[in-house]
């Protein structure tokens, strides 16, 4: 008859089996939530390294050139900034002038400088001045690596003076001279003829001393010839 086993061995092993098999499990299950965990943690630390890069990359593409608006009337060069979506504050540089009409202003300088980068919403200072304004704008100082040529004004030709020509004057011919016309002598008139006397009578003859008077002298009268022979007052 075999001899029998004490009942707290043969009960013991298979509990002790089926432990160890559930401590498997859980030893695996624990490695496998590590080994998920360690690559979750790695995607994380990649994703977070690109990230600056991407954003580097995002914010260089955003930023604008600067156009060179200088020579531009104000409105132009406003509307050219605004439609790069930049903002525009203009300032006039000569007397400070209050800025009404944009198209009568004239873009002499501009801050930042063409070409230049930079991001949208950027403030471009503008300065102007009116188009009727004479006031010379400041020529900008040249640059060092510029090399200022002197101007050197070719030297002028001889000048060769030609001998003057002498006019002699016009002859003026003297108009003709009318022959003088003689003068003419007045002309004398006669002296009035005195009135010839008139006697009424013989008496009056012989009164004037004129008796006897002769038909050819003056105060001669058929009634003082009676006789008619050409004297009167005869007897």
């Amino acid at each position: 008859m075999a001899a029998s086993e004490p009942s707290g061995i043969r009960h013991s092993g298979p509990s002790r089996v089926s432990a160890s098999l559930q401590k498997g499990d859980i030893l695996k299950k624990l490695l496998a939530l590590v080994v998920l965990t360690g690559i979750a943690l790695t995607g994380c630390g990649k994703a977070s390294s690109a990230q600056p890069v991407a954003s580097t990359t995002v914010a260089a593409e955003q930023n604008i050139a600067v156009p060179n608006v200088v020579g531009l009337t104000l409105d132009k060069a406003t509307d050219q900034l605004k439609d790069l979506g930049l903002k525009v504050e203009a300032e006039d540089v000569n007397d400070g002038k209050t800025i009404l009409s944009k198209k009568n202003w004239e873009v002499v300088s501009q801050d930042p400088k063409p070409a230049a980068q930079v991001e949208k919403d950027s403030k471009i200072k503008l300065g102007v001045r009116h188009l009727t304004d004479e006031t010379a704008t400041p020529t900008p100082t040249p640059t060092p690596t510029q090399a200022v040529v002197p101007l050197v004004a070719p030297p002028a030709p001889p000048v060769v003076e030609t001998p003057a020509v002498v006019v002699p004057p016009p002859v003026v011919e003297a108009p003709p001279v009318a022959p003088a016309v003689p003068a003419k002598p007045p002309v004398q008139q006669a002296p009035p003829a005195a009135p010839a006397p008139y006697y009424k009578n013989c008496a009056a003859v012989r009164a004037a001393g004129a008796a006897p008077i002769h038909i050819s002298q003056p105060g001669y009268g058929s009634h003082l010839d009676k006789d008619g022979d050409g004297w009167g007052c005869d007897k």
